[in-house]
């Protein structure tokens, strides 16, 4: 009953180790490296989006308060 045990044991490990490895390998490959490239811009960009929408609200929040506390009337453009 070991030796079974320890056969599917080796078994399991090497099918892990197997896909593991192609996954690694494709990682590795112009294509994969493309695809991760293309994934972190995407990243990148959405928090870039997120920053500046941020940026712009918290800009046009603190301008209402500086033409209140200084009276200087709403700019309509």
């Amino acid at each position: 009953m070991s030796r079974f045990f320890w056969l599917l044991l080796g078994a399991g490990l090497a099918v892990f180790v197997v896909l593991r490895g192609r996954e690694l390998m494709h990682r590795l490959t112009p294509q994969g490296i493309s695809q991760q490239v293309e994934k972190k811009g995407h990243e990148a960009a959405a928090s870039f989006g997120d920053f500046m929408g941020t940026f712009r609200s918290s800009m046009a929040q603190r301008e209402a308060e500086l033409r209140h506390e200084l009276n200087i009337p709403a700019n309509n453009d």
